[in-house]
C-alpha cells in the first residue's frame, strides 16, 4: 500500500466516524480541521478512491490563445510552412494582427499537434574487422598510465611520489613488457624503447602509440620530432599514430592497463580486510 492510498484510506475512516457522530466531533478526535472534514464528507461517494487528491492543474490559463488566435496560426500554418516554415508563419500572422513572441506561437502550436517531432536515428558504428597479425613484432602497441596512488608501497609512497606505467605488448605473441618511469617524458619513452629491444627476442617492425606529448610533437610542431621519433627513425622502425580520441585502437595495451588496476585494487581490499 502506498502513501496515498494508505492517506486516502485514513480520511475514509474520518468521514465515517463524522457520518456517525458528526463532523465537529470527528474533527477533535482525529486532529482534523472541521473545513476538511466538511470538505471530505462532501467529496465521499462510498469508496476510499473518492477520497484521493484531485490535480491542482487550473482548467485554463489567463494567458492561453484565444480560439481566434489557434485558427490564425492553424490558417497561416497552411498557407506558409511548406515553403517558408515557421519565420514565415510567424511573419504571416504578424502582418494579420497577432501580438504574442514567436515562441509563444511555437507553443501554441506544438499544444494543438502542429508541431511534428522527427527522431534522428543515431549512426550505429560500422565496427572495421582488422587482418589479424601472424608474425611477432609486425605491430606493438605502446601506451603510459600513471600509477595510481593506491598501489605505491613504501618509499614511493612516503615521499609522495608519482610513478609512470610504460607497457608495450606485441599484437601477434601477447607478449608484455612493464617498466615505471618517475617523469611523464619524451625522454623515458626512448629509454623505455631500448629496454625494450632488449627484452623482446625478435624484431619490432612498427610501434602504434597514441598521439602524447611523449610520444609525438605532432600537434606541435610539424617540423619538430620529439626524441621517441628521433630513435625510431634511427633504428628504422615504423610509428604509428592512432587517430585522435580512439584508445580502442590501441585496445590490447588499454585493456591491459585496465587489468592492472583491477588487480591493484583487489590487492588493496584483501589488506584492508586482513588489518
Amino acid at each position: 500500500m502506498n502513501m496515498i492510498t494508505q492517506e486516502a484510506k485514513k480520511k475514509q475512516a474520518i468521514v465515517k466516524y463524522a457520518l456517525k457522530k458528526g463532523k465537529s466531533k470527528a474533527s477533535r478526535m482525529y486532529g482534523v480541521s472541521l473545513s476538511s472534514v466538511k470538505r471530505w464528507c462532501k467529496q465521499y461517494d462510498g469508496t476510499w478512491q473518492s477520497l484521493l487528491p484531485k490535480s491542482h492543474r487550473p482548467h485554463s490559463h489567463p494567458n492561453r490563445h484565444t480560439k481566434r488566435e489557434e485558427r490564425q496560426i492553424r490558417n497561416s500554418f497552411k498557407k506558409c510552412y511548406e515553403r517558408y516554415g515557421w519565420d514565415g508563419v510567424y511573419s504571416d500572422l504578424k502582418r494579420k494582427g497577432y501580438t504574442r513572441s514567436y515562441s509563444g506561437m511555437i507553443y501554441a502550436a506544438k499544444r494543438m499537434g502542429l508541431v511534428k517531432y522527427k527522431k534522428t536515428k543515431k549512426k550505429s558504428r560500422k565496427h572495421r574487422r582488422y587482418p589479424e597479425l601472424l608474425i611477432p613484432g609486425e605491430k606493438v602497441q605502446i601506451d603510459v598510465k600513471e600509477v595510481p596512488y593506491n598501489c605505491l608501497r613504501g618509499k614511493a609512497l612516503r615521499d609522495g611520489k608519482h610513478f609512470y606505467q610504460w607497457t608495450a605488448i606485441d599484437e601477434c605473441t601477447r607478449m608484455r613488457f612493464v617498466y615505471g618511469f618517475e617523469e611523464h617524458t619524451p625522454e623515458n619513452s626512448t629509454k623505455f624503447l631500448k629496454m625494450l629491444l632488449k627484452e623482446f627476442p625478435f624484431k619490432i617492425q612498427t610501434i602504434q602509440t597514441d598521439n602524447g606529448r611523449e610520444f609525438t610533437y605532432k600537434y606541435q610542431s610539424s617540423e619538430v620530432k620529439s626524441p621517441f621519433e628521433i630513435e625510431l627513425n634511427k633504428l628504422g622502425i615504423n610509428h604509428k599514430l592512432i587517430p585522435p580520441r580512439t584508445p580502442w585502437h590501441n585496445g590490447k595495451v588499454e585493456r591491459s592497463h585496465r587489468n592492472d588496476q583491477n588487480i591493484s585494487m583487489i590487492g588493496k581490499h584483501s589488506e584492508i580486510l586482513k588489518n
